[in-house]
């Protein structure tokens, strides 16, 4: 071959090369671009449109932090909220079907709590003549009038024993697992729950090791549902999930070595929190104070009035009492 063709060959490439990588990253940005054409509800036998709550989800969701204006505005979360008041769940095929259905109901419903009532700050503590955020009947669920509380531990937990909606279900504040920004879908719930957990489990918000203290520390969380996580993992419980999923070694080897132990959990009214001691005694975990800030994408500083009603300890941020 000519050195002439070399060189026209080498051209060749470089211009092949010059006009798929500009194509190739602009279909990466488009991927992250949030959608811009509103959809048409169509919806599935149990009379919801998941196809609208993943718009939604998509479109006011960003790092797990909500733009809880941007979705007030927006007719299509209102006709969300519609659907759910008139599903049919007993109409879906499978189970899967219906706890992701259910997901999307109390996620939706929560932050149609803190829309209806106007909440900037916190729900923590929010009352409505003594009733609690997490205990008001106000939301229509399949033709019933059910509270937060209802459709998580009456009815979610019982039914679908899945300890993974722990970190699935978000309650409006910042030390809850962020709020995926996508819906739940029948066909990959386990899938979408499994990746929660591993984002859960690698965030050192929920979970990490303190030097210090020589600790581990985790969501409380895992302090308020641990039964859920023991009933699916009898021989180590919270701990060897943790290890299983983390992919720090010191985390990993500290959740394995607490797993394979005799533990115990004690009060201590110092730190306001549960302890996780060995036999020895010694502390070798503790629970994070939780952070019940409002999961805002906005400035609660510059949200306009703070509305909140005093009251105790918002039962949403634990097992019902």
């Amino acid at each position: 071959m000519s050195k002439g063709s070399n060189y026209y060959g080498g051209l060749f490439w470089v211009s092949v090369v010059s006009f798929i990588v500009p194509l190739f990253v602009g279909y990466k940005a488009f991927q992250n671009l949030k959608p811009t054409t509103k959809p048409t509800p169509v919806v599935d036998v149990s009379g919801v449109d998941n196809g609208v709550w993943d718009y939604l989800l998509k479109s006011y969701v960003t790092t797990g932090l909500v733009d809880y204006d941007g979705m007030k505005k927006d007719y299509l979360f209102r006709e969300y909220v519609k659907q759910l008041g008139s599903c049919n769940p007993d109409a879906l095929k499978t189970e899967d079907d219906k706890l992701a259905l259910s997901c999307n109901a109390y996620n939706a419903f929560v932050i149609n709590g803190v829309i209806s009532h106007k909440i900037y700050d916190t729900v923590d503590g929010y009352e409505v003549d003594g009733t609690k955020f997490f205990d008001l009947k106000e939301h229509i669920f399949a033709g019933k009038t059910i509270s937060l509380n209802d459709l998580e531990h009456g009815m979610i937990r019982p039914t679908f024993k899945e300890p993974r909606i722990h970190v699935g279900l978000v309650c409006a504040a910042r030390s809850c697992p962020a709020i995926r920004a996508e819906a739940y879908v029948g066909s990959r719930v386990r899938e979408q729950l499994q990746d929660q957990s591993e984002q859960f489990a690698n965030n050192p918000t929920y979970v990490n090791y303190d030097k210090e203290s020589n600790q581990l520390k985790l969501s409380a969380i895992l302090d308020w549902y641990g039964d859920d996580w023991n009933a699916q993992n009898p021989n180590g419980s919270y701990f060897a999930w943790i290890s299983k999923l983390s992919n720090d070694s010191v985390v990993k080897e500290a959740a394995a070595r607490i797993a394979s132990s005799q533990i115990k959990k004690e009060w201590n009214e110092e730190l306001e929190g549960n302890e996780i001691k060995l036999d020895g005694g010694e502390v070798v975990a503790s629970f994070i104070r939780y952070n019940w800030e409002l999961n805002s994408q906005a400035d609660p500083t510059k949200s306009g009035e703070k509305k909140k009603k005093k009251g105790g300890f918002g039962s949403g941020g634990g097992p019902s009492e």
